[in-house]
């Protein structure tokens, strides 16, 4: 693990804790989704938290790891609780697939309005601190390019990134591990020279997929402490906390 090169970070969750950036704007989003899917009003409040359950966060910033924002593995099992919920409590249930829809792909949420007010210092000298060790950096998200773009300009990081994949790009997602394959042609890596950083069980197994180096996992996404450490070779409360790591940091 010692010769690590290049570093492959997630974005929502790993850069930033997850719940204090998406938690009030997807919140938002699924109560409108089940106003328009004709929730019950006597039973809303009720009707809401399980779907945020669901979902994997609420309006308070707290996330669930098994929802399905952080579990896209998971999407078959997340349907039939969404179809659950829906019954439940008599709604439509097309409408509360195109709600569902709209959140998995972080459509129409006023994003930019809610990073105007947040700054991110520490992840922003954490990134630069991994840039100046003479790192390749490079993220792989399954976010639009346009809204990994916004966070990046917002954050200041944009110009540490050399490499960039989204949804918008033509490969498989994560956890097949076609991006790190690309990574490592495009500079000359070996596998073993990556290391990847995440905060789900997904980017776990992504890394494993790909034969990295070496993998880190950050408690600022789904949380999910117990299960990433049975998958990760370290586990850090945040991503700032790296900067302690005896690999990345010798």
């Amino acid at each position: 693990m010692g010769g690590i090169k290049g570093i492959i970070l997630d974005k929502d969750g790993t850069l930033f804790r997850y719940g204090d950036v998406w938690g009030p704007v997807l919140s938002e989003a699924i109560a409108e989704g089940l106003i328009k899917a004709k929730m019950p009003e006597e039973r809303k409040n009720e009707c809401i938290s399980d779907f945020c359950r669901v979902v994997g966060v609420d309006s308070e910033g707290n996330t669930y790891p098994d929802g399905v924002i952080f579990r896209h593995d998971k999407l078959f099992l997340a349907t039939i609780r969404i179809l659950r919920i829906t019954f439940r409590y008599h709604m439509n249930p097309w409408r509360v697939w195109k709600s569902v829809k709209r959140i998995l792909n972080h459509e129409g949420f006023g994003i930019k309005e809610r990073l105007a007010e947040m700054d991110f210092p520490d992840e922003r000298a954490t990134i630069k601190a991994l840039h100046d060790k003479g790192y390749i950096l490079g993220i792989v998200t399954t976010d639009t390019t346009e809204s990994t773009e916004i966070f990046l300009n917002k954050m200041g990081i944009k110009e540490y990134i050399s490499f960039l994949r989204t949804k918008d790009s033509e490969i498989h997602q994560k956890p097949n591990p076609e991006a790190i394959k690309e990574f490592c042609r495009e500079y000359g890596l070996d596998s073993s020279e990556v290391a990847v950083i995440g905060d789900t069980v997904v980017d776990m197994e992504f890394g494993r997929q790909g034969k990295a180096g070496y993998t880190i996992a950050v408690l600022t996404g789904s949380g999910d402490k117990e299960r990433l450490a049975e998958c990760a070779d370290a586990v850090y409360p945040a991503l700032s906390d790296i900067q302690k790591d005896p690999i990345l940091f010798p």
